[in-house]
């Protein structure tokens, strides 16, 4: 069983002492974030590359938001999402005011060693890597971005919940 409140208060330490000043980090945990069954390294693994992503979208600074929800997932919003199903998910978003990624880009930005850096600054693994984990726990994702106007990533992962606790 995970918590994802403790991985994203684990990650925030670590963003604040080692992210450059000039990024300012907003998090927002819920108290009543829904409990996940899954590897917890592994869940840390996404939510730390897409931070280190969002922090090099941003050179000169600006805002990185993290936060949790809990989201029942009905049948038309499954049907958008390819791999999703309906039911409780815990929603893990990751968002920057940096760069923005172009629509050309956004279609490969998971393909196994793409990379948009300069060489020897990435290898075009991190978002591939994200990937195959999200999908490993029966999860799926969303990316919002515009050039000039930062990213969005979203990640669902199934929760791990009573029946009691599903608020209609």
């Amino acid at each position: 069983v995970v918590r994802p409140a403790q991985i994203l208060q684990d990650l925030e330490r670590i963003v604040r002492d080692t992210f450059p000043r000039n990024i300012v980090l907003q998090v927002d945990i819920p108290n009543d974030v829904w409990s996940l069954e899954g590897d917890a390294t592994q869940i840390h693994q996404i939510l730390m590359n897409l931070c280190v992503n969002a922090r090099d979208a941003m050179p000169q600074g600006g805002m990185l938001s993290l936060s949790i929800r809990n989201r029942l997932v009905d049948e038309v919003f499954a049907g958008m999402n390819a791999e999703s199903k309906p039911g409780p998910y815990v929603v893990f978003q990751v968002e920057d005011m940096g760069q923005g990624i172009s629509p050309e880009i956004q279609e490969r930005i998971f393909e196994p060693f793409f990379t948009t850096k300069d060489p020897g600054q990435g290898t075009g693994l991190g978002l591939s890597t994200v990937f195959s984990i999200i999908r490993g726990h029966s999860g799926f994702f969303n990316v919002y971005s515009e050039p000039g106007k930062g990213t969005k990533f979203k990640v669902y992962l199934p929760a791990l919940l009573a029946e009691d606790d599903v608020e209609d």
